[in-house]
């Protein structure tokens, strides 16, 4: 009730969502409406900038959650890939700080659904690899911090757990055709190699080789 660091701020936020939302599911049934498409960054872009880098752990986890549930009602093809590429860029370039554990925790499930939902989609297409390509790198040094800070944590137990799905789902056979199978390999392998660092991997690394393999043959 006093607390006034949060209180305006999250009211303003939350009216946000709620107004944007809407404008998110009817984006996703209908054609490239540009009005619509600013309404979505705009919320994307408050959500995470204004929540999710908040020093409040609870707060960050909140808007994580908004986030989600955002991608959750949103058609990928409905989204022009630049406008894409511009939220990987902004996941990438301002991560939560890791001295607030239940932010950068809370991270690890929104960064999983970028993965899963964007890497068959944008993956298709060679000329979108090397951005991808860095994301993942930067991904995948974000999650040799989040290791290194303790095998004891939360944050630990979820980074491997997260990792491991993304793998898991990408080596799948099925979950990606044509030019991106490979290349979704590679995503999987510079990812769990994070895990194999510190000896975390266990037998996921060699079940996607076997699956990688399987898609080759």
């Amino acid at each position: 009730e006093n607390d006034l660091t949060y209180k305006i701020p999250s009211m303003m936020c939350m009216k946000k969502v709620y107004g944007c939302l809407q404008g998110a599911r009817t984006l996703s049934n209908t054609s490239h409406d540009h009005l619509q498409l600013i309404d979505w960054e705009k919320m994307v872009t408050t959500i995470y900038n204004d929540v999710c880098l908040s020093d409040d752990g609870l707060i960050a986890k909140n808007g994580f959650e908004s986030l989600k549930r955002v991608l959750l009602s949103t058609n990928v093809e409905s989204i022009p890939e630049e406008n894409w590429f511009i939220l990987l860029d902004m996941v990438s370039g301002r991560p939560p700080c890791i001295a607030v554990q239940q932010a950068r925790t809370s991270s690890l499930g929104f960064i999983e659904r970028l993965f899963l939902m964007l890497m068959p989609y944008l993956s298709k297409k060679k000329e979108n690899w090397v951005k991808l390509e860095e994301f993942t790198i930067t991904m995948a040094s974000l999650a040799r911090q989040n290791l290194r800070a303790g095998r004891a944590t939360e944050l630990f137990e979820t980074t491997v757990h997260t990792v491991t799905n993304i793998a898991n789902v990408m080596s799948m056979t099925g979950y990606v055709d044509g030019e991106g199978v490979n290349f979704c390999a590679w995503v999987s392998e510079t990812l769990l190699d994070e895990l194999e660092r510190v000896g975390a991997c266990g037998g996921v690394h060699a079940m996607m080789v076997a699956a990688h393999a399987q898609n080759l043959s």
